[in-house]
């Protein structure tokens, strides 16, 4: 008879030391896209919750990088992990050569890795996981910018980038990276074949109950295998989510709140069936926006929910990067010791939710300053720049 499993990975305080983001300078307000596409504007700024689209214009990825990891500290680095969904190779590790072998003048190999805009909290488990296994330090790089074809999709753009120093004994976010809830399914719901790249093919009806199904059996996985009594609604003081539109984060933390004060088996066999049938997803939303009128989830959702969405209506969704956008808000906000909920997600599609403690107070991450000084770029601008940003990249 076989020896029962044993997590043999020794438990070290792990997780975040410092943290760079850089975004573009330049944005075009949603408003100006919509007004284009002929799209109401209640839909963007009340229907998705967005304000202003940052454009890398005159701008690389490599370069927004660059400007990430010039705010951390790099040296003795031997391992560094890299999520991007923008490269545009299918097979060269493109981003991670540039950023760390040319331009940090290394021989180390880049872990690059792809799952979507999941892909980052990937890389964050598995430095955390090379950290505690060595002991020494490691880097994690996300950065992506969104460009679309569609009209509705095309006013949630966005683009960043974010470096972070993993270390024992971090100082500013320790992360609980053993333990973790996940859930994953083969959903087309978000694809970029390479016949039309960059621009990706969207099912926006199916991407919703596919993002908000994830993230409940993702949270249902964790609850069911490390927190089987109490609440963890109640017990976390700020949820960070990866963010495609702040309005999908309302959903599924009503969603959250059904499952725990409901019982979860109506909701998730109603979003299975929305899958299945995309058009029935307004029946799981008359739900949803019951919970939204109760004034207890409302106060809910504005002390554990809305702090960490400081950002994202004025960036955009930039994929990888959009949950440490979130990440970086809750903090700002959070007291030493106070738990933070992470839940990523990546088209495909699959979730990953974590629990991680606070380790002091005072994160400033410079977004508000970057937004406060960006520069709105007229409409024929953008229109140049998306036109020339898809023909270089398929050129490549």
């Amino acid at each position: 008879m076989s020896a029962p499993y044993r997590n043999t990975i020794v438990k070290k305080n792990v997780g975040i030391s410092e943290m760079g983001i850089k975004i573009p300078e330049s944005f075009i307000k949603v408003e100006s896209i919509a007004r284009e596409r002929k799209l109401p504007l209640e839909y963007v700024n009340g229907g998705l919750g967005l304000r202003q689209a940052r454009i890398p214009y005159k701008l690389t990825l490599e370069e927004l990088v660059l400007h990430a990891l010039r705010q951390i500290d790099c040296r003795r680095i031997e391992r560094f992990f890299i999520a991007t969904e923008s490269d545009y190779d299918i097979s060269k590790a493109v981003l991670g050569v540039a950023t760390v072998n040319r331009n940090l003048n290394t021989t180390q190999v880049p872990f690059q890795i792809k799952f979507a805009c999941l892909a980052g909290v990937q890389a964050l488990l598995l430095a955390g996981e090379y950290c505690a296994a060595t002991g020494k330090p490691a880097v994690v790089i996300v950065a992506d910018r969104s460009i679309y074809a569609d009209k509705k999709a095309e006013v949630t753009q966005g683009a960043g980038a974010v470096a972070l120093r993993i270390d024992v004994n971090p100082k500013i976010l320790s992360l609980d990276f053993t333990r973790y809830g996940q859930y994953a399914e083969d959903i087309d719901d978000f694809r970029v074949p390479a016949r039309t790249a960059p621009l990706p093919q969207v099912n926006g009806p199916l991407t919703k109950p596919a993002y908000i199904k994830c993230l409940v059996q993702a949270f249902e996985d964790y609850k069911l295998k490390y927190h089987k009594a109490g609440s963890i609604l109640e017990e976390t003081d700020y949820f960070a989510l990866h963010t495609p539109f702040p309005k999908m984060v309302v959903w599924t933390a009503a969603a959250l709140w059904r499952y725990e004060n409901s019982g979860g088996k109506e909701l998730v066999s109603l979003l299975k069936r929305c899958l299945d049938q995309p058009r029935i997803f307004n029946e799981f939303k008359k739900l949803i926006d019951e919970t939204r009128e109760d004034k207890k989830f409302m106060k809910f959702f504005r002390q554990k929910f809305e702090p960490a969405l400081r950002y994202n209506s004025y960036v955009g969704n930039c994929y990888n990067v959009s949950i440490f956008l979130s990440l970086a808000a809750a903090l700002e906000k959070a007291r030493k010791g106070e738990k933070i909920f992470l839940m990523g997600y990546g088209s495909g599609a699959g979730s990953i939710a974590l629990m991680a403690d606070a380790v002091k107070e005072g994160f400033d991450s410079g977004l508000a300053k970057q937004i406060k000084s960006g520069k709105e770029l007229s409409e024929n601008q953008y229109r140049k720049w998306k036109s020339e940003a898809v023909k270089k990249i398929r050129k490549l």
